[in-house]
């Protein structure tokens, strides 16, 4: 009996030894650093140091402090941020001003050491004086072209109501106190003294807290006071906007290719002209980008003076290979020229039976065989018509002279040297197979109850504006060939009357023209028109949410332990 134990002991001992191995690692650490004491404490009176420092649970690291750290009111020199053992130390570089309430906001600038989990806001508070300020303020930026939360980075400056008088003082005078925005466009003031702020949101782009002129900005004409809670129904909302380009200037010149040059302007080009290196110039729809194609095919550095209203500048430009390493092979049996073709078809697959056959162009094309055709066949009957091409002006495209019926199925082929660019390679066969199909329409019936005119918006499901009318009095409006699918409809208050919509200007005062939204999303039918009526009218004001837990909560700095650390 004891032999048979002996044994079975030894079995579940071998089994146990089989069955072992390496530890997990157990799942991934996704906790930011948690701050554990501050010396001098949080919240300190009397403030006479230089510097301070926060210990954290462990090793961190710091993220673009001189960005990603707020300091209200702002200082006059930068501090320097470095880490020490398991914490920050911050060396303040200014005489700090008597009885004043500073606030260290840390924005995504501190994560830890192994796993670079950030601490999405950390709040180090403290005071010169006797007494803390201890006010708030808060409210929300948000995309005036579309309510949405700004994709970039924002930042809110508050001035003090009789800080400056100039109602462009966002250009000029530094701001009383700064904070940023979250995600979602919510912000807060923490430890304001009492008093009423004016406030201005912008995209700082160089950091410097002030409005430049190509910085997008939101701004308030009413000055708010700073309370001990926040009342939601209170709380302004700011529009921001990007400015109208005002300065014109070429942003981008290069060589795309030997030969060809791509030269790209801040604000659309009247009559440019460009003078040295002989090319074919062709400028864009939009006007702001001017593409050269030298006649000499190998030019691969030039001296060139660009031309147009309010701009006179002069580029020196040298091609530059992109995407080949040094030494790198060439793979056997691959392509010498991965360059794109130098025809393409804009009208395959299921376009509208209504638009265009359209031809797009690598190269300006200089000539066209007058007697080659598109030949175009009728998948189910083999029936062919021979249609003409026209070319555009430019070169750049070409028409199909032909009308096709909606839902049939078509083979368009085109034949080899039907046209020849300005270096004399002709253009090879394409084949396409079309579907062309039908659309749907809009109709709307609309009161307006604003004293101006409307500019009447299809959106898609993006926010993309499909189509857009003007209406100057009450009346029907009718949008044809839209796509199925849902759709939105906005109604732009077109207070100037230019039959856009008109971003905003700070220099001028001029807020972003407002606009109101259909109330209803429509889904869009092939074959089907859809009817609505609709009465536009000042709506009542929306109050933002009485919670803003990400830019209200003072959580983040429940600390009043000191360590020597």
């Amino acid at each position: 009996m004891r032999r048979h134990l002996s044994i079975l002991l030894l079995a579940l001992l071998a089994a146990a030894c089989a069955r072992q191995g390496y530890p997990t690692g157990g799942p991934k650490d996704e906790t930011p650093p948690q701050a554990l004491a501050t010396q001098p404490a949080n919240e300190s009176r009397h403030f006479g140091s230089q510097q301070f420092y926060i210990q954290f649970d462990e090793y961190v690291v710091l993220k673009n402090a001189n960005e990603n750290v707020l300091v209200s009111p702002p200082l006059k020199n930068k501090p320097e941020y470095s880490t020490k053992g398991r914490g920050v130390l911050v060396k303040i570089n200014d005489t700090l001003l008597p009885n004043t309430t500073y606030l260290f906001q840390f924005k995504d600038a501190i994560a830890d050491f192994n796993e670079g989990n950030l601490l999405p806001s950390f709040e180090y508070v403290f005071s010169t004086g006797s007494d803390m300020d201890t006010l708030m303020l808060a409210g929300q930026v948000h995309n005036a072209r579309n309510g949405k939360p700004w994709k970039e980075q924002v930042s809110v400056l508050a001035y003090r109501q009789g800080q400056s008088s100039d109602d462009t003082a966002a250009c000029t005078v530094q701001p009383a106190f700064v904070t940023r925005a979250d995600k979602e466009g919510r912000f807060a003031f923490h430890y304001l003294p009492e008093g009423r702020y004016r406030l201005v949101a912008l995209e700082d782009k160089n950091r410097n807290l002030r409005l430049d002129p190509d910085d997008p900005a939101a701004w308030d004409t009413a000055y708010y006071p700073a309370t001990a809670a926040i009342d939601s129904n209170r709380m302004p909302l700011l529009r921001l906007s990007a400015p109208e380009v005002v300065r014109q200037r070429i942003t981008s010149s290069e060589f795309t290719d030997k030969g060809r040059i791509r030269i790209i302007t801040s604000a659309p080009m009247q009559s440019p002209t460009v003078t040295g290196e002989a090319a074919e110039w062709r400028l864009n729809a939009q006007r702001d980008t001017l593409t050269g194609w030298c006649h000499n095919a190998k030019c691969d550095s030039t001296t060139l003076i660009v031309s147009d209203l309010g701009l006179q500048d002069t580029l020196k430009l040298r091609y530059r290979a992109r995407g080949a390493s040094k030494g790198a092979r060439r793979v056997p049996g691959a392509a010498a020229n991965s360059e794109p073709p130098l025809m393409r078809a804009l009208c395959s697959g299921t376009s509208a039976y209504y638009d265009d056959l359209r031809l797009a162009f690598e190269r300006p094309i200089v000539s066209q065989a007058d007697s080659l055709r598109a030949s175009i066949m009728h998948t189910k009957d083999s029936t062919e018509i021979l249609a003409a091409f026209i070319l555009d002006s430019t070169g750049l495209g070409a028409r199909i002279d032909a009308t096709l019926r909606s839902g049939e199925a078509y083979r368009m082929h085109i034949p080899k040297g039907a046209f020849t660019d300005l270096y004399g390679n002709p253009t090879d066969s394409l084949t396409v197979n079309l579907t062309p199909k039908d659309y749907a329409t809009l109709t709307l019936h609309i009161t307006n109850a604003y004293p101006h005119p409307l500019v009447v918006e299809v959106l898609d499901s993006r926010d993309t504006v499909l189509q857009r009318k003007p209406l100057v009095a009450n009346g029907k409006l009718q949008f044809i060939h839209l796509a199925a699918g849902e759709c939105r409809i906005r109604a732009v208050i077109d207070a100037d009357g230019n039959g856009s919509w008109t971003t905003g200007d700070y220099r001028l005062q001029r807020q972003p023209e407002a606009w109101i939204m259909f109330d209803k999303t429509l889904q869009l039918r092939e074959k089907w028109e859809s009817e609505e009526h609709w009465t536009v009218k000042p709506e009542v004001s929306k109050a933002l949410p009485r919670t803003l837990p990400s830019v209200l909560d003072r959580t983040s700095i429940p600390l009043h332990k000191q360590t020597t650390d």
